[in-house]
């Protein structure tokens, strides 16, 4: 680890000197989470964990195509679907601070999309059961307590729910249901289970519903003749096309990050990640590959959070005032969190303010 304290100093010490922070228009610091698989039958998804130092981790374990990966309250909490080896079924798995357990082991049903509540301590997903009378697989929501083991189910019909997704408050359930091959925007009422329809289209296909602070933001084609995917925006009533959309290419899989917006789009061919800043796209070089990335998840950086675990607390103003001494081995895993008064450089000033940011 010695090399990467001393990358980690050699930063700091930068800043010291006056570089400039990130602008403003550039991707948020944070933890990034996505999957990459030639396509969804090659059963070849693997799934990738970027850390704000910019080191790249696979998540493994005894399970294969891993994907549609879900941050928790903290960015060391994931959740996220995979074929189990040993029984040859779709599982939810927990990938908590390096160890992975498989939380729906032995169902003897598919389990797949797993989101987590705003609370860290439920999660949401879709429950799949083989139909002999439909001679196909039955689709219905559950909800899994972390606490009690227990798994809930929030439907039980012949229609199939999927994609589901809490609203920031918890308040709320989006989800996509399909009636004949066609999907729409679905909202449940987490304390009634009352459900209506928010957004249907005639011949098209709407799906894989995200919430954000004040709106959603879902995938469905262009038109009932021209089947590429587009992302919209739902605020309320109001319904916008996101302006990087194109009838000639996919954009899917909407994933808020800051007041930005992260995506996948086949413009240049295969499915890339690209960053839209409010104003204009650009693509993560950084996870490009030959196959599909798709998925995105994103956890922001916390300011005053130089360790770096989604958490700011007394021990980041302890490594801060330590690291601002001199004192021998002193590390900080992300000083930009510190520059808490954005003038490129740390100094007592940064730790006064992270010490007044603490306080009860």
């Amino acid at each position: 680890m010695k090399h990467r304290a001393l990358a980690l100093i050699t930063a700091a010490l930068t800043a010291r000197s006056g570089a400039a922070v990130p602008d403003a228009q550039q991707m948020p610091e944070g933890w990034l989470l996505w999957h990459s698989c030639s396509e969804y039958a090659a059963l070849d998804s693997r799934l990738f964990l970027r850390v704000p130092d910019g080191t790249v981790q696979e998540i493994r374990g005894d399970f294969i195509h891993a994907m549609n990966g879900s941050f928790g309250s903290t960015p060391e909490q994931i959740v996220f679907m995979a074929i189990d080896k040993s029984t040859d079924e779709w599982d939810i798995y927990l990938y908590d601070s390096g160890s992975i357990s498989n939380l729906t082991q032995g169902s003897g049903v598919r389990n797949e999309d797993p989101k987590w509540s705003p609370d860290g301590r439920q999660i949401v997903f879709k429950r799949g059961r083989w139909d002999s009378e439909a001679n196909d697989f039955i689709y219905d929501l559950a909800l899994l307590d972390l606490t009690a083991g227990t798994v809930s189910m929030l439907t039980d019909d012949r229609a199939e729910q999927a994609m589901p997704c809490f609203s920031p408050d918890g308040d709320m359930l989006y989800y996509a249901e399909y009636s004949g091959g066609i999907g729409a925007i679905r909202c449940m009422d987490t304390h009634t289970h009352n459900a209506k329809t928010i957004y249907a289209e005639n011949g098209v296909t709407a799906y894989y519903p995200i919430s954000a602070k004040d709106c959603i933001y879902f995938t469905k084609w262009c038109s009932a003749e021209n089947r590429h995917d587009q992302i919209m925006r739902l605020d309320g009533s109001s319904l916008t096309a996101m302006p990087f959309n194109s009838g000639r290419f996919d954009c899917s899989d909407a994933c808020p990050a800051g007041s930005g917006l992260i995506y996948s789009s086949t413009q240049n061919g295969a499915y890339d990640l690209f960053y839209y800043d409010g104003a204009q796209s650009v693509p993560l070089t950084d996870t490009r590959t030959e196959k599909n990335e798709l998925g995105a998840c994103f956890f922001p950086q916390l300011r005053g959070d130089v360790s770096a675990d989604g958490r700011c607390g007394p021990a980041d103003a302890d490594a801060l005032q330590k690291w601002l001494l001199a004192v021998p081995d002193a590390e900080l895993q992300n000083w930009k969190a510190a520059d808490l008064n954005d003038d490129g450089r740390l100094s007592a000033a940064d730790l006064t303010l992270l010490k007044r940011e603490l306080l009860p």
